[in-house]
């Protein structure tokens, strides 16, 4: 019905559309003929041509209103009925027609008056089909009261009253299919738009990520520099006097600078790692207070060390979530609230909401005024450290928990008052009764064997990593070789004893054409289980993991954790 109305209105002036000024100078053109040709009384004509225009201008009015007010959408019944009306009006002003131009014994004034009425019930299939209801009463009210009015008489007049009888159910029937297309173009006009939205939308949302990324990646850029350019200084300063009196704290601070660069870097990294967490992402019933018992056993140190207080309110509530997800998201909750709390100290507890789980992460920190509270979760966002101190962080950790929430499709919302805390509140769907299923027995790790009679082969182009490898693989007493190349690495498998069993650390690019992949794979077709290659890349190839895993390497990421290369070693 909205859409009647705008189609009207579409090719309106003042309301009235083209087609009705045609039919009031039409109504006047025929009475003048009719006047001319058979001596039709003027009142006649000028009363019909008034009731003509009349009746059109209450459609034009209706139609001004309408594109004036805009009614809501249960306003439209009213305005259906007020529409269909005034067709039916106008139909009226048309069958007057016959009755009013009629002269006896002038069959002009019968013929004309039909021939009129026909017409107007084409024009009115042409122009009704955007209402079908409006259409027929239209048909209808135009030719059955000027049929009824002629059949009665006779000769020509009882003729012309037969097939305007005759004409009803063939302009109905035309009505009904012009209705019919007239509904299909409007369902195609209306899919196209809704693909042209939806269009729009998608390129508004990739121009919103585009966006995005480039503001990530400048501030990352340059927080990315701030370390290198530190440690350029440092090293200048180190060669300039090798064997001067800072040398330790030159070394000490090259240290910490390496450290931050590497926690930056795994942060970057952890922003990307974040869109494969989401692809991997299959939720399941799990038992909250496992979530959070994990996520406390990694926060707590942090709390002891800043004398402050982590609370776990105990639950038997069970979440229909991602708990790797779920476990990232409030790890990055509780690391950032601690890192703002000064005195008292954190406490993460849930509440049953209906069919949903409510997470509650609240802290007695600083608080965030009302201004930055819209922005705390943009990326390199943070609050109390407008000097840009690496070691309150890097303002990533909100921006991840945005759009790891985004992405499952649980809303987060924030509640701050500054100087008081903070109140982050997660809703999860709970899991059903149904699937609730047992909580999977805890098996107590071992601690790692020692490595004495272990021997690895390391494999690598850069001499400094071969250093540090050798150095730290010789505390631990692991017998070590070391090589650049792959045809070095078969050389000296070949060559070594044929009881020996080797841990195969190869970095993924190598000097020459083989890289660490190839190396491995044959490494294991030569000397199958006497070989147990690893590969070590800063890379992140979903096609190098996949081949890898389907071939039973190990993939370790750059950089290395030495707790996980014992546990290989161990292993």
């Amino acid at each position: 019905m909205r859409l009647y109305f705008t189609e009207f209105a579409a090719a309106a002036t003042f309301g009235a559309r083209p087609l009705q000024i045609l039919s009031v100078g039409g109504a006047i053109v025929v009475g003048v003929i009719l006047r001319i040709l058979s001596g039709t009384p003027v009142w006649r004509i000028a009363a019909w041509c008034v009731v003509i225009a009349a009746a059109e201008s209450g459609i034009a009015v209706v139609n001004r209103l309408f594109m004036r007010r805009q009614p809501s959408d249960d306003e439209l019944q009213t305005w259906a009925i007020a529409k269909m009306a005034l067709a039916g009006v106008g139909g009226l002003a048309w069958s007057l027609g016959p009755a009013l131009l009629h002269v006896s014994g002038q069959p002009l004034t019968t013929m004309v008056p039909v021939w009129t009425i026909l017409m107007y019930c084409c024009g009115a299939v042409w122009a009704g089909a955007f209402y079908a209801p409006a259409l027929y009463t239209m048909i209808v009210t135009a030719t059955l009261p000027a049929a009824l009015w002629l059949l009665p008489l006779k000769g020509i007049e009882e003729a012309s009253g037969f097939c305007l009888l005759f004409a009803i159910p063939f302009f109905m029937a035309i009505g009904q299919q012009a209705a019919l297309r007239y509904r299909a173009a409007v369902n195609d006009k209306l899919e196209i738009e809704q693909l042209l939205e939806r269009q729009n939308a998608y390129t508004r949302h990739i121009e919103q990520l585009s966006a995005e990324r480039t503001r990530f990646f400048s501030a990352a850029s340059h927080d990315l520099r701030q370390p290198l350019h530190a440690m350029g200084l440092y090293l200048s300063l180190l060669r300039d006097n090798p064997r001067g009196a800072d040398r330790d704290e030159l070394i000490e601070n090259l240290s910490q600078c390496a450290f931050s660069l590497d926690t930056q870097f795994n942060a970057i990294l952890g922003v990307n790692e974040m869109e494969e967490l989401l692809e991997q992402a299959r939720p399941v019933a799990t038992p909250m207070q496992d979530v959070f018992d994990h996520v406390a056993v990694q926060a707590r140190p942090k709390a002891i060390a800043a004398g402050l207080e982590l609370r776990v309110r105990k639950t038997r509530e069970w979440a229909m979530v991602a708990p790797d997800v779920l476990e990232r998201v409030l790890g990055n909750l509780v690391s950032n609230a601690l890192r703002y709390t000064h005195a008292g100290g954190v406490l993460v507890g849930v509440r049953r909401r209906g069919d949903q789980l409510s997470i509650h992460v609240v802290d007695t920190g600083i608080g965030i005024a009302p201004d930055h509270q819209k922005d705390v979760f943009n990326d390199f966002f943070q609050v109390g450290n407008p000097e840009r101190n690496r070691e309150h962080g890097f303002g990533l950790g909100l921006g991840i928990v945005r759009r790891l929430c985004e992405g499952m499709g649980w809303r987060i919302e924030m509640k701050s008052q500054l100087g008081r805390g903070t109140n982050f509140v997660i809703s999860v769907p709970s899991a059903p009764a149904a699937i609730v299923s047992m909580r999977p027995a805890v098996v107590a790790s071992k601690p790692p064997p020692l490595l004495q009679r272990r021997t690895a082969l390391v494999v690598d182009d850069d001499e400094h990593v071969r250093d540090a490898m050798g150095r730290m693989l010789a505390r631990w007493g692991v017998r070590t070789e070391f090589c650049k190349t792959a045809d070095e690495a078969l050389a000296i498998l070949s060559a070594s004893d044929p009881s020996t069993n080797w841990h195969l650390l190869a970095d993924y690019r190598l000097a020459g054409e083989t890289n660490g992949l190839v190396l491995a794979q044959e490494a294991v077709r030569l000397y199958g289980d006497r070989a147990m290659p690893a590969i070590i890349t800063g890379e992140a190839d979903e096609n190098l993991e996949s081949e890898a895993g389907a071939r039973g390497i190990v993939i370790l990421r750059k950089p290395v954790q030495p707790v996980r290369l014992r546990a290989l070693l161990a292993r």
